[in-house]
């Protein structure tokens, strides 16, 4: 056996390890339900967990999420996202008569579509993968002010073999990294939600296709994109002073029925100072604050736990920017109005 021989082998094998790990650090959904990565400040963009909430708050929303989770740890996963959605409207007179049409300026603004786009890239270990969504919605108007939402997004996602800061040595012949080492896979997210004034509720399912992740010529089933159920709800509650406090859930479940539960209680001061505490099955607290300047909100949160692999890392952290316009129009007044 030559030298060019035993390179190639251990090339090889090296290789196979880097992408081992990478695989198997991203496939903690199949032993934990974390695919997908988890998101502290749910409560805040329904719409990253559930299509059908596109557009369901009447409101225009740019968000963009920055969530380091386990930092310290070396090939921690990393999420990056950044969505929109909105609520297409159309002016309605407030009266049917010709002549108070014309006494009236304002006017009743209505729809029933809501669309949403969502951009994300996610990166564990040597694997980076990048999503484009295409988000539709359809709300229907219930009594007492509340609404039916179904949504859909079909969109794509492209997975990489990230050989950044890898040493590689006499590739010529390795199966892996000269026939696969990036793809496309289309994929697919559908949602029921219902919401009011004061709560809502929605249950999703995500990653409906269940796509097979393919290195190389490898084809394995071990490797497989797992479909992922989200129940998700909350209430608030309004204070003599006006504040409000809000108590919401959300249970996520994977189709070999690996359950993971979210609860948190959330304080809002003034509508405009808010400071929360959760919980997550497996031992990790979550503390989250955040404050709105006009239309803008910035939101931040912390995850630790006493055991497991946050104990040996500084924490998850998510910080959260968005900007919500529409909340000053007259329009939105008389929605709740009428």
């Amino acid at each position: 056996m030559n030298i060019n021989t035993i390179a190639n082998i251990k090339s090889k094998k090296f290789i196979h390890f880097v992408i081992g790990c990478g695989i198997l650090l991203y496939s903690l959904i199949k032993v934990n339900a974390q695919q997908l990565p988890v998101y502290s400040q749910y409560t805040f963009n329904h719409f990253l967990l559930n299509p059908a909430a596109a557009g369901a708050d009447r409101f225009t929303t740019l968000t963009i999420t920055n969530r380091n989770q386990w930092v310290g740890v070396e090939g921690a996963p990393r999420k990056y996202s950044a969505s929109i959605q909105s609520r297409i409207m159309r002016q309605k007179p407030l009266f049917k008569n010709t002549k108070m049409k014309k006494r009236n300026k304002h006017r009743f603004y209505s729809g029933r579509i809501g669309l949403g786009l969502n951009i994300q890239n996610f990166h564990a270990g040597q694997i980076d993968q990048t999503g484009v969504q295409f988000t539709y919605a359809y709300h229907y108007t219930l009594k007492r002010k509340s609404q039916l939402s179904i949504g859909i997004s079909p969109g794509f996602y492209m997975y990489k073999i990230n050989t950044n800061n890898m040493e590689l040595i006499d590739l010529a012949n390795d199966p892996i990294y000269n026939n696969k080492i990036s793809f496309f896979i289309p994929d697919a997210n559908i949602g029921i939600y219902y919401s009011d004034h004061n709560k809502y509720i929605g249950l999703s399912a995500l990653q409906l296709f269940q796509a097979a992740v393919n290195f190389g010529i490898y084809e394995n089933e071990n490797f497989r994109i797992y479909r992922q159920y989200y129940l998700a709800g909350g209430y608030k509650f309004s204070l003599y002073s006006g504040d409000v406090i809000e108590p919401s859930f959300y249970i996520k479940s994977s189709d070999q029925l690996n359950l993971q539960m979210d609860v948190s209680l959330k304080y809002i001061y003034d509508s405009k100072f808010w400071i929360g505490f959760g919980y997550r099955s497996g031992s990790t607290f979550i503390v989250s604050t955040g404050i709105c300047i006009n239309s803008l909100y910035f939101g931040y949160a912390f995850d630790f736990s006493p055991k497991g692999i946050l104990n040996s890392s500084y924490g998850s952290h998510e910080i959260m920017l968005s900007l919500r316009l529409g909340e000053n129009n007259q329009h939105y007044k008389y929605l709740n109005r009428y």
